[in-house]
């Protein structure tokens, strides 16, 4: 999000739209939605000296910032707004309060999903506090007032220049949301500059601004919290995190594979690692979680050891502590479970592990969290600058019903065994997030658990993942649905791809074990897609085996497609061209004796795409679709869900 401030006759609108177009964001043009808001007050004939009634007529209406042009309920308004009943009126409505809280929301929610550039004179202190580039022009008074007599065709220029000196005067003495530059604002005086070279800097500063986000996640130090089953690692997780992040039993061996999250502590960031339970000679699936907890120390800057004090230091601490001793790797002994003075004493016993002085924590109940936090940073290396825009890159949750092969596709992406594999099904408890870059594409791959038919009473750990599981596509962009293409499809992966089409993400379809897979079963599979898969007509479909490695390759390509399409953007011109043509082919069935027509098409929103309709009456959902079909006919939106949306809408002008 870029946030361009400053005064009258600056550049900004000029120079806002072409960063915006350069950083292929919307632009926003809050002069314009002030000059719009006026206009809603004067259609209404309320008083433009009554706020609330401003603000009241303004919410009456859909206003938006499309392609340079302002619409009020899909009308292109922007020459009237120009006009001089509009530039009058407007000074007296952006005054109000109520106006200008009523149009905050709309400015941001502009530029949340898709990022983009906000221009005005409260931008970067008021609409967008957090933006990422926060840009205050200026220009000598001279400069703007020649400006300004190009743009009107005046001559005048002793006049502009008191003109503007009177206005530079109102907006920096008004009660609300003065002008003035945001403390953390660049200041750019564009006097003698081109516009190309204005525009350059702002662009080169908002690529640094958004930064290289797996170099930053990269850089971060990593804080590993080991020790043996269920001496409380994963509720010291959560509590440091501030959230439930990871499952947290009674009983041991929950935890199974290596997570990490980001985390701060007063300001500074730092990545911690959570581990399964480490246990002596352990065989199966149980090494496998050993091997996971002890890649975890090897990479970390920091371990947190954690024992359970209640108990006293067992042999496997014992154990695992002179692991710790001889790794040379920095450890905090952290003594959980004290959850009061009387476990205090316990805490000595644990001197007898050589690590240095314990530290009494309860992780439950959060006592002492802030001082080891403390004690963390300073036994942190200098944590990075940069904090880790994890937004900016696309994440993409690996889904699909118990062992399809999901963490077997998701170690085969990162080239490393992140998550348990094991033929035994529900071994991924937790959802894994994992930054990687990929022909210098940063990804964030989160493998989440698979989802049963049904749980037996008291499962609150897989009543849990699945919870995970929802909430993992919830907060991803994309999503690749995995099902095992060598046996009939089911109820779950029916109920998984109704989650997914309610989510309304990107999606890419993932035929896994295809190595098994022969000439009849794949005439099956092609019917079962059409049958019980919706969507399967429009996400990309790749045919893999995680095992061997066959097809994967080609999911990144694919994924590259869906993200491009996800945030696509059809011009409003060749959108109303394609509702158009499609209405004059196919006119809207009649609602009685009404003629339904659709007077204005443009797209509300990207990731995903909406597209809202304006006309005289709602449109049956079988006419919605056909017009979806012609829409995706007319742009690539392979992988994403469209969402067609009516709008009845009426004018009332005065």
């Amino acid at each position: 999000m870029v946030a361009i401030d400053g005064p009258a006759g600056s550049g900004k609108s000029t120079v806002a739209g072409r960063v915006a177009a350069d950083l292929d964001v919307p632009h926003v043009d809050t002069g314009a939605l002030y000059r719009a808001a006026a206009l809603a007050a004067l259609r209404a004939e309320v008083d433009l000296d009554d706020g609330p009634a401003c603000a009241r007529a303004l919410e009456a209406h859909h206003l938006e910032w499309v392609d340079g042009r302002t619409r009020l309920d899909g009308e292109d308004v922007e020459d009237e707004i120009r006009g001089p009943e509009v530039t009058e009126a407007v000074s007296r409505v952006s005054a109000h309060s109520e106006v200008r809280e009523a149009l905050t929301p709309s400015q941001r929610r502009a530029v949340e999903e898709a990022g983009g550039v906000v221009e005005g004179r409260d931008i970067g202190t008021v609409v967008l506090p957090d933006a990422d580039v926060k840009i205050f022009l200026t220009a000598s008074l001279e400069e703007r007032a020649r400006r300004r007599a190009e743009q009107t065709g005046r001559t005048d220029l002793e006049t502009l220049v008191a003109e503007l000196t009177a206005r530079d005067a109102q907006d920096s003495d008004r009660a609300l949301a003065p002008l003035k530059q945001a403390d953390d604002a660049v200041e750019l005086d564009t006097t003698g500059r081109s516009v190309d070279e204005v525009v350059a800097e702002i662009v080169q500063r908002a690529h640094a601004a958004g930064g290289d986000a797996l170099a930053a996640h990269r850089s971060l130090p990593k804080v590993a919290v080991v020790g043996r089953p269920n001496v409380g690692k994963s509720t010291l997780v959560n509590r440091v995190l501030g959230d439930r992040v990871t499952i947290v039993e009674e009983r041991p061996g929950v935890t199974r594979d290596r997570t990490e999250h980001l985390a701060d502590w007063v300001g500074r960031h730092f990545l911690v690692v959570d581990t399964g339970g480490w246990e002596h000679a352990a065989s199966g699936m149980a090494a496998r979680i050993v091997e996971q907890a002890e890649t975890a120390v090897a990479d970390a800057d920091l371990v947190l050891f954690v024992v359970d004090a209640t108990v006293g230091a067992q042999e496997d601490d014992e154990r695992y502590a002179r692991l710790l001793r001889r790794s040379k790797v920095p450890t905090l002994l952290v003594a959980n479970k004290v959850d009061g003075d009387r476990q205090e004493p316990m805490v000595h016993e644990l001197y007898s592990l050589g690590l240095g002085e314990a530290h009494p924590v309860s992780a439950r109940h959060g006592r002492g969290i802030g001082d080891l936090l403390d004690e963390v940073l300073e036994r942190l290396p200098t944590a990075s600058t940069v904090t880790p825009d994890e937004h900016a890159v696309p994440h993409v949750a690996v889904v699909g019903k118990p062992n399809v092969g999901k963490s077997s596709l998701f170690n085969r992406l990162l080239g490393e065994e992140r998550s348990i594999v094991d033929p035994v099904a529900h071994t991924t408890r937790d959802a894994v997030d994992t930054m990687i870059e990929i022909d210098g594409q940063p990804w964030v791959f989160v493998d989440t658990a698979g989802m049963r038919r049904k749980y037996r009473h008291g499962e609150d750990t897989e009543l849990y993942s699945v919870d995970r599981t929802r909430g993992a596509i919830e907060q991803a962009d994309l999503v690749l649905f995995v099902i095992d293409a060598s046996e009939p499809l089911g109820e779950q992966d029916q109920r998984l791809a109704a989650m997914l089409r309610d989510a309304g993400r990107g999606v890419v379809l993932v035929c896994n074990k295809w190595d098994r897979v022969d000439e009849d079963r794949r005439g099956e599979l092609e019917k079962e897609l059409d049958r019980l898969l919706s969507f399967a007509s429009w996400a990309p479909r790749v045919n893999i085996s995680a095992t061997t490695g066959r097809g994967v390759r080609r999911l990144v390509p694919q994924l590259g497609l869906v993200w491009a399409n996800y945030r696509r953007r059809v011009p409003t011109r060749v959108l109303n061209e394609v509702i158009n043509d499609a209405t004059t082919r196919v006119p809207p069935p009649r609602d009685g004796n009404r003629s339904l027509k659709v007077r204005y098409a443009t797209q509300a929103e990207t990731a995903p795409p909406r597209i809202l309709l304006f006309g005289n009456g709602r449109l049956p959902a079988g006419y919605r679709r056909y017009l979806e079909r012609e829409v995706r006919a007319a742009a690539d939106f392979t992988g994403v869900p469209l969402l067609i949306e009516d709008r009845p809408s009426s004018r009332r002008r005065g």
